[in-house]
């Protein structure tokens, strides 16, 4: 038996409720609250029975100075999977996620920062981004750079949908139309392949396409090979750390220090990130054995480019949490981010590096 099979529809409907009115307001939940400000349809007294069992049944507590009763971690997990109603995000809402996107950022940690403090300014909770190890990197697109005569700047756009940057210096003089030319070479000979089929007889096939200016592809593939083998150990980054001291369940110091001591569990959120292989929204809920601290909850979700988790966003915050909005939010910024980094456009692409 699932969690939550045991329980009557009237369970269900009070849960949901008596939950709804703690998200929102933060104290214990009463039957005569219920009552009055819920359309549950049944009197105080059933209500309070039916509380009563749910009590007993783990998905109800009752804090010893309020007759009220609060969720349970069971409560908290039967509804994030069962029971919350699925939120509509408001026309306002949907334009200030939707300006990301317009924005056209084509840099998947610049996009990842933008995202995370458009979530944290729309919630109120902290934003978590998540950029996994990356491995087996290949070059997906070139672009070059003049600088001057003899400086120019290499753009890489890695299938991680990361763009790594060299500044290379030329022994021989250049200009834009060799550049453009030397960019061709790349795109119709090394794109898509992984380090170990840049071979020596296609690296000599290049050089012979670049003619007399074939002193510019050892340089060039020195950076390649750099960029597709280079140690990534993948980007964790917090935004809006500070909005927990809005929240009452932070106003306690130890509570704070469990949840900041997310920020040291790099590797375990990685794992959760890459381990990752489904199309919804994960709910990780503190005490149930996962990495998030007690009394604190984590939302995340992931992003694919070809079937492949190339980052996810999230929200970390109390188990008190709005999760209907946060839910649709994270999930519709996902896919914003999905569709941005499915689509480059390289002329937006701005010199970088690692």
């Amino acid at each position: 038996m699932g969690i939550g099979d045991e329980l009557s529809e009237r369970k269900k409907a009070i849960l949901r409720a008596l939950i709804d009115a703690h998200i929102e307001n933060g104290e214990p939940v009463g039957s005569k609250y219920l009552t009055s400000m819920c359309d549950i349809g049944c009197s105080s007294a059933t209500i309070r029975n039916e509380m009563s069992e749910l009590e007993s049944m783990g998905y109800l507590e009752q804090p010893h100075t309020s007759a009220g009763r609060v969720p349970s971690k069971a409560g908290y997990r039967f509804y994030v999977d069962s029971l919350m109603q699925a939120y509509s995000l408001t026309s306002r809402e949907l334009e200030e996620l939707n300006n990301m996107q317009r924005a056209r950022i084509s840099q998947l940690d610049k996009m990842l920062k933008a995202a995370g403090k458009l979530i944290t300014s729309m919630t109120n909770y902290p934003t978590v981004s998540v950029k996994p190890k990356a491995t087996n990197l290949i070059v997906s697109c070139f672009k070059t750079t003049y600088v001057d005569s003899r400086n120019f700047i290499l753009s890489m756009i890695m299938s991680d949908k990361t763009v790594k940057s060299r500044y290379i210096q030329s022994k021989i003089e250049v200009d834009e139309e060799i550049l453009n030319r030397l960019c061709g070479v790349l795109n119709n000979n090394i794109t898509h392949r992984v380090s170990s089929e840049i071979s020596l007889p296609l690296i000599m096939k290049m050089e012979a396409d670049m003619g007399m200016y074939d002193m510019l592809i050892s340089p060039v593939i020195k950076c390649v090979y750099d960029a597709m083998n280079s140690d990534d150990e993948g980007e964790l980054k917090f935004e809006g750390v500070e909005k927990l001291l809005e929240h009452p369940e932070f106003s306690d110091v130890e509570n704070l220090r469990k949840l900041l001591s997310l920020m040291d569990k790099k590797e375990e959120i990685m794992d959760l990130v890459e381990k990752d292989s489904g199309n919804d929204v994960s709910i990780y809920i503190g005490g149930e054995g996962s990495t998030v601290a007690e009394n604190s909850s984590m939302i995340l979700k992931t992003f694919k480019v070809n079937g492949k988790v190339v980052g996810a966003i999230g929200v970390i915050g109390p188990q008190r949490m709005e999760y209907p909005k946060v839910v649709a939010m994270v999930e519709y910024l996902a896919k914003c981010i999905s569709s941005t980094i499915q689509n480059p456009e390289i002329k937006e692409l701005k010199s970088s590096d690692d």
